[in-house]
Order: structure tokens, then sequence, then C-alpha cells
């Protein structure tokens, strides 16, 4: 029993990202939007478009939430707009088919060419395979574009209130997650990293390196989410106990681990790029001694942040003296910005943690 539920429960970070309940909020909110859109006479013709739209729109944060609710919508009218004209100048068939989604590909690449959005190639699809049709019995551009922007309507809506409902509940313990999500990330890089140079097992350190590229992309993920939970209205969030000042002091904290970030990675950078220096095994125990004391002090924040327990305190770390070897000077400099990093963070520890 013990083995399926192990097999059954969520990893860690998974619980970190609060994955649970947005697989609540999930499950409540197609269960409304079906039974509601199911009684609309329009809405019912089109679920698809409604339970789509829904999920994409579906957010921790309702900032967020409303501006991909904003990006569906413009980029079905993109699709909707580009096929129309193809459709009703040349009718639907294959040639005007493939013609719709190749024009549409091209107003998406000329607008941001960074970026093709599948929903914009979707509508162009939908336009020419879910065709409504007239009182007349004629197929009509206008009553299809009609019924996916009401239902792709529909769905958005329902997602934004389920959206609002949730942030009331998670706000308060959603930032702190996220940074001890950031944090176990870079303790889990940095164990590795100790043990291969304690080890000398030296050419895994490259893809440790590169490791570090996904968690660059979640601080930056999380620190856009908080800055959009700051753009969300002050007074419910102050309501809540998450204030502006708080807010502020997660957006700092996220922007420091980033500091960290880099700094773990140009040593990383350094140690695969000048190999000879860890020859000498002396050098590679100093720095994973370095590297122990770090994890010490970002696991005792991981811990605190996590379970508000326990007293942080900021670390006293010496500056470091100059080597012979301006690599192992700069690697040195590196691990001593990484502890006043941290100890920057515990600066603003008491205005982070909610209470």
């Amino acid at each position: 029993m013990e083995k399926i539920m192990s097999l059954l429960k969520l990893k860690k970070e998974a619980v970190l990202l609060d994955s649970l309940p947005f697989i609540i909020k999930t499950f409540l909110a197609i269960l409304t939007a079906y039974y509601i859109g199911s009684q609309n006479p329009v809405a019912s013709k089109d679920m698809i478009s409604v339970l789509f739209g829904l999920i994409l729109t579906l957010e921790p944060v309702n900032v967020t939430g409303m501006r991909r609710g904003w990006e569906q919508f413009f980029a079905t009218m993109i699709g909707a707009v580009t096929t129309a004209v193809i459709i009703t100048v040349f009718g639907v068939h294959g040639v005007t088919i493939a013609a719709s989604v190749a024009l549409t590909l091209y107003v998406c690449l000329k607008v941001n060419w960074r970026e093709i959005s599948p929903v914009a190639l979707f509508t162009a699809i939908y336009m020419t395979q879910a065709m409504q049709l007239d009182a007349a019995g004629a197929p009509s551009v206008l009553l299809t574009m009609r019924l996916r922007i009401i239902a792709l309507g529909f769905g958005v809506f329902t997602a934004v209130v389920f959206n609002f409902i949730f942030s009331m509940i998670q706000y308060r313990s959603l930032g702190n997650k996220r940074i001890v999500f950031l944090m176990k990330s870079l303790l889990n890089n940095m164990d590795r990293l100790e043990k291969s140079l304690r080890n000398g097992e030296l050419d895994q350190i490259s893809i440790y390196q590169y490791d570090l590229v996904s968690v660059f992309n979640d601080i930056d993920s999380v620190k856009g989410l908080f800055e959009d939970m700051l753009g969300d209205n002050a007074k419910i969030r102050k309501r809540i106990g998450v204030s502006d000042e708080r807010m502020r002091a997660k957006i700092s904290a996220a922007t420091r681990l980033r500091v960290f970030c880099h700094l773990l990675f140009d040593t990383q950078f350094i140690l695969v790029e000048d190999g000879h220096m860890l020859d000498q095994a002396e050098v590679r125990l100093a720095i994973a001694d370095q590297l122990s004391l770090l994890m010490d002090q970002l696991g005792s924040l991981k811990d605190y942040t996590e379970k508000r327990t326990g007293k942080i305190s900021v670390v006293e770390v010496a500056m470091p003296t100059e080597s012979q070897s301006g690599n192992l000077n700069r690697i040195q400099s590196n691990l001593f910005e990484m502890h006043l990093v941290l100890n920057r963070i515990v600066g603003t520890m008491e205005n982070m943690i909610a209470k």
C-alpha cells in the first residue's frame, strides 16, 4: 500500500508549484463551464473552444490569466479575419485551407517573429472545418466567427473567475513555495557539483553547468509571476496579507537568487575551461568546502522560508585573498559574492515571509 501511495504522490517540486490545487481548480472550472455552457444555445455548439480557452487561461495569478485571455482573443481575431478573407473570396477547399493557415502564420510572424500562436493557427483551421450554416442552410463566415468568439469568451471568463477565487486562497503561500522551489533547485545543483569535486568526477561539471540554464528560466518565470501579483488588486491582496512591501521583498529575493545562479554558473564555467586547476586535490577540496558552507547557508534559508521556524543570521565571510591563479581568484570572488547575496536575502526575510 505504501508503494502505491508513493507512486501516486506528486514530487516535491510539483507540490512547491501548487500542482494539486491547480488540478483541483482545473477540475472545478471545467465542470462549471461544461454544465453552464451546455445550457447556452450558442456556447453549447462549440464546447471545444469553451474548454480549450478555459484551460489556456487558468493561471495562479489574476493578471497573468487576464493577459493569457487577451492573447487568445487577439490570436483568434488574426486567424479568423485572415481565413475569412480567403474563404469568402475563393471558397473552402484544399488550397484555401492551406493558404489560410499559411497566411495566418505569416501574420503571426509579422506581429511577433519570436512566437507563433497555436491559437491563431487553430482558429484558421476551425474556420474551414466547423462552418456554421445560416437560416437558408448556406455556410456563414460571420456566424462561424461569432460562435468561435462567444465560446472562447465564455471559457476565458470562467477561468478568470476561478483564478480570482483560488488567488484568495493561495496568494499567502504561493510566493514562499516558489522561492523554496528555486532554492531547492540551486541546492541540488550545488550538491552534485560538490560531490564531483570531492570524488574527482570532473567530466560531469559541464552537465551541471548546462542544467543551470533551466534554473535561470525558472527564476525568470517566478519573478514574472511575482511582478504580476504586484500588479493585481492591492486592496484584495492586503486583506489576505500580501502587501506591496511583501511582494517587493519576494521580487528582490528572486532577483538576488538569479545573481547567485549567475555566479554559480560562472564558477562552473571556469572549472570546465581551466581543467588543469583541478588537477590539484587540495584546490578541489577547498572549493568543495566553500560550496558546503554555501549550501548550509542556503539550506537554512530554504528551511526557514518553507517552515518559518528557527532563526536565520547573517554569515560573516572574510574577503578572499589574492592567489597566483587568476581563475582561482575569480572563483574565490564568486563564492564570496554568493555569501553576500544570501546575506542580503536574510535582510529581507522578515518582509518576505508571510506570518
